[in-house]
C-alpha cells in the first residue's frame, strides 16, 4: 500500500490548487495519494461505485507537463470524483441501482464534468449513492452502505453519501453530487463539508439518470466555500440542448449587511435540540459579522407535506425512466425501491396533479419568506447522522426540500461542535441568481469560526501510512 499524507489531503481545494503551483507537489504524486487512501477507505467507507486509477494517472501526468509548459488552467491537476448517476465517458452510470449494474458505458461526459476537464480537473471515479437517489441514508443493497468517515456504522447521508463521505475523508479534492429535495446539503451537513445546490438551470443536467425533472440539480460538495466559488463558475452555463437548463445570470456578492430571515418552524419540524443549539450559535456568529437576524412566521401548511408531494412526483417519473427494467425481473429493485414505486404506480392522475400544485404552494411559500429577507437560514437537516439500522427519520428532507420545489440556490456549510461529535451543517438560501452572496456569506462565516478543513480522526483507523 503507498503512503498517503493525511493533513495534505484534508486541505481545501483551493491550498491544493495552491501547492500545485508552487511546486510542493505534482499532479501524479496528488493524484496517486488519493488512489492509495481510496484504496484502504474501502472496506471501512465504501465510498467509490468505480475508479479509474489509470485513467486519473494519465490525465495527471498531462496536468504536469501542462503546468511545466506554463499553460496551467483553473483547476489544473486536482482529483475530483463523480455522483455514479452523473455520466462520465468511458464509464457505467449505475446510479446505484442494479438494474445499471451492466450498462453501456456513457459516451460523453454530462456538461459538468467536461468543464471540470476543460479547466483541468483529474477524474478519479463514480461515487456511491442511495439507489435511483431515491433516499437519504446511502445504504446501497447492491453496493454496499457508504459509512460516515465521522463515524463508521453511521449514514454519510442521501442520496449523495459517497460525494459527502469522499470530500470528508480526503479521497478527492471535491466531489459532484445530485439534489432533488436536498442530496447535496443533507449530506454535506452529516459530513462536515460544504455543498452547493445553485439554481435551477445554472448547472446542465443533461447526461445524468434523471429521478425527477422539475427538482433536480446537479451541485458541487468541497472542504470550504471559497472551493465552491471556483467550481460554480467552472460548470454554470447555459445547455441549448438540455430542457431543464436556463440562462441564468449570477449576481455578484452583496457587499452591505444582510437580513438572515429566520422562519419559526414550532415544534412541527422535529428539530433536534442539540441541532437547534448548533444553529443557534451560528446565527450569533452571523449577527458578529453585522448581519440582521428577521423572524419569520412559519410555513402555511406543514413542511413535510410538500416533501412527500414531491416524492410522490420522483416516484412517478421513476417508472418512466427505468420503465424497461420495470417491466422485467423487479427482484433487481430493492424491496424498498419496488415498494416506492408501486405506490406511485397506484395512484390517479389527479394525484400527481394535486401533488403538482402542493409543490407550487411550497415555492410560493419560499418566494414570501425571501420577500422579507435577504437570505434564509435554518438547519440543513433537523437531526445529525444516525447509525445504520436505526429508524429512517422521515423529516430529513423537510427543510431542504423548498429549495429544490422553488428553484433557488442553497447551501449547507458546517458549523462549530463539540470536539468528537457528529458535524451539524446550517442552510442558506437565496434568490434566484443570488449564489454569490450565499458563498460569500458563507466564506465570512468560516473565516469567523477559523474553520480548518481536516480529514476526521476516525480515519486515522484505516489511513494508509
Amino acid at each position: 500500500m503507498s503512503r498517503a499524507d493525511m493533513q495534505l489531503l484534508g486541505r481545501d481545494l483551493t491550498s491544493l490548487s495552491v501547492a500545485l503551483a508552487t511546486g510542493g507537489i505534482g499532479s501524479v504524486e496528488l493524484v496517486g495519494q488519493v488512489l492509495a487512501a481510496v484504496e484502504a477507505s474501502q472496506a471501512p467507507l465504501n465510498a467509490y461505485i468505480s475508479v479509474d486509477a489509470e485513467g486519473a494517472l494519465a490525465a495527471a501526468a498531462r496536468s504536469d507537463a501542462q503546468r511545466r509548459r506554463g499553460a496551467a488552467r483553473p483547476l489544473e491537476g486536482l482529483p475530483i470524483a463523480v455522483k455514479d448517476n452523473i455520466d462520465v465517458a468511458g464509464m457505467v452510470s449505475t446510479a446505484g441501482m442494479e438494474t445499471r449494474r451492466h450498462a453501456p458505458p456513457a459516451t460523453l461526459d454530462n456538461p459538468a464534468v467536461a468543464a471540470l476537464r476543460a479547466a483541468g480537473a483529474v477524474i478519479v471515479g463514480k461515487l456511491n449513492m442511495h439507489e435511483a437517489a431515491l433516499g437519504a441514508d446511502n445504504d446501497n443493497p447492491f453496493y454496499g452502505a457508504c459509512h460516515n468517515p465521522h463515524r463508521p456504522g453511521y449514514t454519510p447521508g442521501g442520496s449523495s453519501g459517497g460525494s459527502g463521505a469522499a470530500v470528508a475523508a480526503g479521497l478527492c479534492a471535491a466531489a459532484l453530487g445530485t439534489d432533488t429535495m436536498g442530496s447535496v446539503r443533507i449530506p454535506a451537513s452529516y459530513c462536515g463539508v460544504v455543498g452547493l445546490k445553485p439554481s435551477w438551470g445554472a448547472i446542465s443536467t443533461r447526461g445524468t439518470v434523471a429521478l425527477c425533472r422539475r427538482l433536480d440539480h446537479v451541485g458541487p460538495l468541497a472542504r470550504s466555500a471559497r472551493d465552491l466559488k471556483v467550481l460554480l463558475d467552472t460548470m454554470a452555463g447555459f445547455d441549448p440542448d438540455c430542457a431543464q437548463s436556463r440562462q441564468i445570470a449570477l449576481r455578484p456578492a452583496a457587499d452591505a449587511a444582510l437580513r438572515i430571515g429566520v422562519v419559526d418552524f414550532g415544534v412541527a419540524a422535529q428539530i433536534d435540540t442539540d441541532v437547534q443549539c448548533a444553529f443557534e450559535d451560528g446565527m450569533r456568529v452571523l449577527a458578529s459579522l453585522g448581519h440582521r437576524p428577521v423572524a419569520l412566521a412559519g410555513p402555511a401548511f406543514a413542511s413535510g407535506q410538500a416533501r412527500r408531494a414531491g416524492l410522490l412526483m420522483c416516484e412517478a417519473e421513476l417508472l418512466v425512466e427505468h420503465a424497461q427494467a420495470w417491466a422485467g425481473d423487479r427482484s433487481r429493485f430493492s424491496p424498498l425501491l419496488a415498494r416506492l414505486m408501486g405506490w406511485a404506480e397506484g395512484k390517479s392522475a389527479a394525484d400527481l396533479a394535486a401533488a403538482s400544485q402542493l409543490v407550487d404552494k411550497a415555492q410560493v411559500q419560499l418566494q414570501q419568506w425571501l420577500a422579507q429577507c435577504d437570505v434564509l437560514a435554518m438547519p440543513a437537516a433537523p437531526q445529525r447522522a444516525f447509525a445504520f439500522g436505526t429508524p429512517v427519520p422521515a423529516n430529513q428532507a423537510d427543510l431542504t426540500a423548498y429549495a429544490n420545489m422553488a428553484g433557488n440556490p442553497a447551501l449547507s456549510l458546517p458549523l462549530p461542535v463539540a470536539a468528537g461529535t457528529l458535524p451539524v451543517g446550517m442552510q442558506l438560501v437565496g434568490r434566484i441568481g443570488d449564489e454569490c452572496t450565499l458563498l460569500a456569506l458563507a466564506e465570512a462565516f468560516q473565516h469567523a469560526v477559523s474553520w480548518q478543513p481536516a480529514v476526521p480522526a476516525a480515519c486515522n483507523t484505516w489511513w494508509p501510512r
